[in-house]
């Protein structure tokens, strides 16, 4: 896994007289250092005495970062940004942990500047997306990154880029064969949505693996290839015409209509998975595509036994994932990569998406077990401690927020009659949903709007905000949204909770169900009286 420190730019030219000697490394800096060449012999070894950093220290550092420049012929209106796809899970808000983690790790607009140069620091190799924004025109392309490699990135007016330096055939490679994921393809293979028979689109998505292997049996005799970039391009090229192909089956199944498939009609597209899939080294989990198959493939044996728990919910029952987790541990016993990947999703899975804990529980003392060096255990376990606290009749947590009039508002100051909190994710969402049951019991519950979207300030939340008598609006910084993740459990699938009128709890996972919110109003008839 990589992490990333803040870097100061290297010095494009040095000045006559001036050699670069070395990097001093702090927490949160890396700080350039020049020396006269003159004085250099004199001062050398008291710099490696101070900071320890010996010729084997920066051999290392070396070795374990990409060197990066961005190069415009001439300035102009573009913007151009690197972002890291970094495969490992992370804590990501209303879903517990997320499997792969973008980082903008670099970002210039061309009409400042013609150059820009960044140091990435990686420990394994990396896909990344250099994305293009000018004169509207956008485009992503995909990179494979890996400590060592020094490549200069040359953006062309005509919103093409060029590649130099160590390993840039790699990239070059990618830019001809792969698009950022299959649907970009639709459009080029002639795709139309308002038609049902797409199947030429099939054959075409076949024919872009052919000549795909066989470009790559081509660059292979000229070019080094290292195995993550081998796996990357076998795995994707493997995985996209086989999710191209259910793409287009379903819409004929569906017949471009909002329809509910049958069970011998999702059985017929599992049956594409099923049989496609092959597992391939652990260094395939770079890529997006097989990532989504290989959870697929893998659960669908399971879920074929114990059916999903709810059709409205689609919710994996506890039985599913307990046999999936240890398919997937039996099956991937040789790919311990994979097998730790798909055993974290499962127990994440089930610490987050079902309101019993006990298959939580169950997974994660086997999960301890097999993966003892896990950094995600304390995290699951953690939240595991947080659904305990949070069972029915158990005092609500307090917190203070803010209403659109900058007034502070505590969670037990709504206390006296019930109260139906809804987390949002995003401005007015659920707001319309609701409005009919917000009507219904506008005289005997308070409904609390509660703005848990990330990196919006409070202003440009108030000014979407839509007062009216029936709805309270609280904000909730991003220091207090932590606080709710921590003591509240929000999560996305579950974005209700409704209290009684002494502020206890009744139920605090409900979701989200279209048409109508059936498990809410359950609840609102019980303690609407």
């Amino acid at each position: 896994m990589c992490s990333r420190t803040t870097l100061n730019k290297l010095p494009e030219h040095l000045p006559a007289g001036v050699t670069y000697i070395g990097t001093i490394f702090t927490p949160h800096v890396l700080v350039k250092t020049v020396f006269p060449f003159e004085t250099m012999k004199h001062i050398n070894f008291l710099i490696l005495t101070l900071f320890g950093w010996t010729a084997l220290g920066w051999a290392a550092y070396a070795q374990n970062t990409a060197n990066i420049t961005l190069a415009a012929s001439k300035q102009a209106p573009i913007t151009v940004t690197l972002v890291l796809e970094d495969v490992h899970f992370h804590p990501n808000l209303g879903t517990g942990l997320a499997d792969a983690k973008l980082d903008a790790v670099a970002s210039v607009n061309f009409a400042d500047k013609t150059t820009e140069k960044t140091i990435i620091q990686l420990t394994e190799p990396k896909m990344m997306r250099l994305q293009y924004s000018g004169s509207g025109v956008n485009k992503t392309w995909m990179l494979f990154l890996q400590p060592g490699d020094d490549l200069t990135i040359n953006v062309a007016e005509n919103a093409d880029v060029t590649f130099t330096g160590k390993n840039a055939g790699y990239q070059t490679f990618l830019k001809n064969y792969f698009l950022e994921n299959q649907y970009q393809y639709l459009p080029v293979f002639g795709y139309k949505p308002s038609q049902i028979d797409n199947k030429s689109v099939v054959q075409q998505s076949d024919s872009l693996k052919k000549v795909r292997l066989e470009a790559f049996e081509k660059f292979k005799m000229a070019n080094p290839v290292v195995p993550a970039f081998e796996a990357y391009v076998l795995a994707t090229t493997a995985t996209e015409p086989s999710l191209t192909r259910q793409l287009i089956q379903e819409k004929i199944m569906r017949r471009n209509r909002v329809a509910k498939l049958d069970a011998t009609q999702r059985k017929e597209l599992e049956d594409f998975t099923l049989t496609d899939f092959k597992i391939q080294p652990d260094d395939a989990l770079l890529s997006q595509t097989y990532r989504d198959e290989l959870r697929n493939w893998a659960l669908i044996p399971s879920t074929r036994k114990f059916p999903l728990a709810s059709e409205s919910r689609y919710e994996i029952s506890p039985d599913a994932l307990k046999d999936v987790y240890a398919f997937s541990k039996e099956k991937l016993a040789s790919y311990p990569k994979q097998k730790e990947y798909l055993a974290t999703y499962w127990l994440n899975y089930a610490a987050t998406a079902i309101p019993d804990i006990s298959t939580a529980k169950t997974l994660l003392a086997d999960y301890k077990a097999t993966f003892p060096q896990s950094p995600y255990s304390e995290y699951i376990s953690k939240l595991i401690q947080t659904k305990e606290s949070l069972q029915p009749g158990a005092a609500i947590p307090d917190i203070t927020l803010l209403s659109t009039d900058s007034t502070a508002v505590t969670v037990s100051s709504l206390q006296g009659k019930p109260v139906v909190m809804v987390f949002s994710f995003s401005i007015g969402q659920h707001e319309p949903g609701l409005k009919v049951l917000e009507d219904k019991y506008a005289d005997k519950v308070t409904f609390a709007y509660i703005s848990v979207a990330t990196g919006i300030p409070f202003p440009t939340w108030k000014k979407y905000v839509k007062i009216r008598p029936t709805a309270k609006h609280l904000w909730a910084s991003d220091d207090n949204i932590e606080v709710l993740k921590e003591k509240y459990g929000i999560d996305i699938r579950y974005p209700f909770l409704v209290l009684d009128g002494s502020g206890k709890i009744v139920n605090r996972w409900i979701p989200q169900e279209f048409p109508n919110n059936k498990t809410l109003e359950a609840e609102l008839q019980k303690v609407a009286k």
